[in-house]
């Protein structure tokens, strides 16, 4: 059975089957690419190396960013048959790590490296396989500049899984936002929702320690403050809430789980670093470049 996409092509976001007739030169060169990636650029993991060496028409699709803006990330559903029949779906959200939308404790020395490596620009392409990996890179538009290369440390790689009894049936896109704030998407995985009330609470956060820091309150009243305004203390953070409710999305419950994640985070730093450092460090969240967040 051919696999059915359903994209967001309205907004310059496409999905290439593999049984388009562009798919097989599309996937060459995205396989050509990683393997000839320059040095300094993100590695691939062993299972990432495997699909490269293997890949299986009908478990993956081409995403084509003909927009004219960067896309910062996506959300997207599979959808699976089981060998009983059953359907299954699998959902992909990006989450509220620092990224370009969440511009909150990125390390300056390696901005321009994230934001070359981990957005889409305009022209590139992208390998979505029905395993969880999205693979490709922007070297298809241009080469990386010198400050886009990683010189040292460590980053986080998430890995994908397999289960051979499901077969997949559609890729859906269900959320796309680009570097400039703009978003596109039925939004059914919140997203959206996330991401915007993430940003906010780092907000309000900021403007704890703004406060504090122009009053000259002692360091002890912003951690009071986080704790009334987050509902957190210093304690594991809390599981996401379920995103449904009975009368559709539950963005009260979402703006909630992300101002106690953010308490949670607060209070961390704090049995880390000194009481006046974490105010440092959150009061430099005024100043991050967050987008101007926007439904097209």
């Amino acid at each position: 059975m051919a696999l059915a996409c359903e994209d967001l092509a309205p907004y310059g976001v496409v999905l290439i089957p593999p049984s388009a007739p562009e798919y097989p030169a599309l996937l060459a060169d995205i396989e050509q690419r990683l393997k000839t990636r320059p040095k300094g650029s993100p590695p691939l993991d062993n299972d990432e190396l495997h699909l490269l060496a293997q890949p299986e028409i009908g478990r993956a699709a081409i995403l084509l960013n003909r927009a004219s803006v960067a896309i910062a990330n996506i959300a997207y559903i599979w959808h699976f048959r089981g060998n009983e029949g059953r359907l299954y779906p699998a959902r992909f959200a990006p989450g509220t790590s620092p990224s370009v939308l969440l511009p909150f404790d990125r390390d300056p020395r390696s901005a321009k490296f994230h934001d070359f490596w981990y957005v889409t620009l305009p022209g590139s392409k992208r390998l979505i396989t029905a395993d969880g990996f999205i693979l490709g890179d922007n070297t298809d538009v241009r080469p990386p500049a010198a400050d886009e290369l990683w010189h040292g440390g460590f980053w986080s790689m998430s890995s994908g899984s397999r289960d051979e009894r499901l077969q997949p049936l559609k890729l859906t896109l269900d959320g796309v936002f680009f570097v400039d704030g703009g978003f596109a998407g039925p939004n059914t995985l919140a997203s959206w929702d996330q991401t915007v009330f993430a940003a906010e609470a780092h907000l309000a956060c900021a403007a704890l320690a703004r406060e504090v820091r122009a009053k000259r309150r002692p360091a002890s009243d912003f951690f009071a403050q986080v704790q009334t305004i987050t509902g957190q203390a210093a304690k594991d953070p809390d599981p996401p809430p379920p995103f449904w409710g009975a009368e559709g999305l539950d963005r009260e419950a979402i703006r909630k789980h992300e101002l106690r994640e953010l308490g949670w985070r607060v209070f961390s730093m704090r049995q880390n670093l000194d009481e006046q450092a974490v105010v440092d460090r959150v009061l430099a969240w005024s100043n991050a470049p967050v987008p101007r967040f926007h439904k097209l």
